[in-house]
């Protein structure tokens, strides 16, 4: 899992298994950019209050698929027990690997105390963090765990990642991309300003 990248978007932390080539990359971080924008302009206006449903329709419309249950890949029972909740969570949806790639992301945001600041000032404003490990799926396609978290602003304070949080509000889902279709059919359709103001959102760091 070495010097695999991992990117920062809004209140979003975005990690990727090996396997997935930087074309691969770069879609999905421009997707998860584009609907990060579009939904914290609605959500600031007041015009939502479920920022997942909202956010996961913006993912759909790019290409974003639910997987039927028959493929999701559903961990063993012989599967170590996790400590924290988030990374059981995202194993029971998808797998062991989904999680051991988003359990690498956060230790190295740990140690970035900018990148960190940035998290929790983005989360406090959003009230929602979530976490979407990425694997390939073949013939241009990517598998990524969607991880949603809700909370109060003040629960999203300064070192809320140490500390116990309440789960009131998580959902967890496996969703499919077709990277190769986002970039020759729905990619060219965006305002090339559009993309670039979504792009200025991404903060990438290694893992």
């Amino acid at each position: 899992m070495v010097n695999n990248q991992a990117a920062l978007i809004g209140s979003s932390i975005v990690s990727f298994l090996p396997g997935l080539d930087l074309q691969q990359r770069d879609a999905v971080k421009t997707a998860v950019a584009l609907a990060e924008r579009a939904t914290l302009s609605v959500f600031n206006d007041g015009l939502i209050e479920d920022w997942l449903s909202y956010f996961r329709n913006q993912l759909k419309f790019m290409g974003w698929d639910a997987v039927s249950a028959e493929d999701i890949h559903w961990p063993s029972d012989k599967r170590p027990k996790l400590v924290d909740k988030a990374l059981q969570t995202i194993a029971v949806t998808a797998g062991e690997h989904f999680a051991e790639s988003t359990k690498f992301a956060l230790s190295r945001l740990m140690a970035n105390p900018t990148t960190l600041r940035s998290f929790e000032r983005k989360a406090a404003e959003r009230q929602c963090i979530q976490f979407l490990p990425c694997a390939p799926a073949g013939n241009g396609r990517v598998d990524m765990v969607l991880y949603f978290e809700n909370d109060k602003k003040s629960s999203f304070s300064t070192g809320f990642m140490d500390r116990k949080r309440s789960y009131r509000n998580v959902r967890a889902e496996l969703v499919r991309f077709n990277a190769r279709a986002f970039i020759s059919t729905y990619l060219p359709k965006v305002l090339a300003g559009e993309v670039k103001q979504a792009l200025l959102n991404i903060e990438d760091y290694q893992t």
